[in-house]
């Protein structure tokens, strides 16, 4: 992408899509799911005073597959390098997730990925729908957030990390 229709797409997406927001926290002691079945404590997601990129998707949602899989694009052009953390959530799996590892795998998506089976960590984190996206920074804030799909969204995270 062009460096100019980059700027102008980050210019857009400022004024629209992503709520800016100094909210500390961290994440609850809810059960999440690795792709091999391992249970872990969300509360264990960090990365080590880097910033992180949670997102929450369905598999059974296009505009949540287009979300996943242009932010983790992004990621990897730009933000896995500077030690931005990735982690995709997805929420559609009550109690069944055998379709979560052949979509990620065939999707190429290189974020970490877990299943939140009974959507525990989406109410206890008050996630309204899916798509959505938030980015913390290196102390666990909440740098920004965004609600449903946004066509380049990517860029707008990396501009904002950056």
């Amino acid at each position: 992408m062009k460096p100019s229709s980059l700027f102008l797409i980050v210019l857009t997406l400022l004024s629209l899509n992503f709520t800016g927001t100094t909210q500390n926290t961290t994440l609850p002691y809810t059960d999440l799911y690795n792709l091999d079945g391992d249970c872990i404590s969300a509360k264990t997601i960090s990365n080590d005073s880097l910033p992180m990129i949670l997102v929450f998707w369905k598999t059974t949602d296009k505009k949540c597959c287009e979300n996943l899989t242009m932010i983790d694009e992004a990621w990897n052009e730009k933000l896995r390098e500077l030690g931005v953390k990735m982690v995709a959530i997805c929420e559609d799996c009550s109690g069944e997730t055998s379709h979560v590892k052949p979509y990620i795998k065939g999707h190429n998506i290189d974020a970490e990925v877990y299943i939140d089976k009974n959507g525990n960590l989406r109410r206890e984190m008050a996630i309204p729908s899916s798509p959505y996206t938030i980015l913390f920074d290196h102390e666990m804030n909440i740098h920004c957030k965004s609600v449903g799909y946004c066509p380049g969204g990517g860029d707008l995270l990396c501009e904002k990390v950056i």
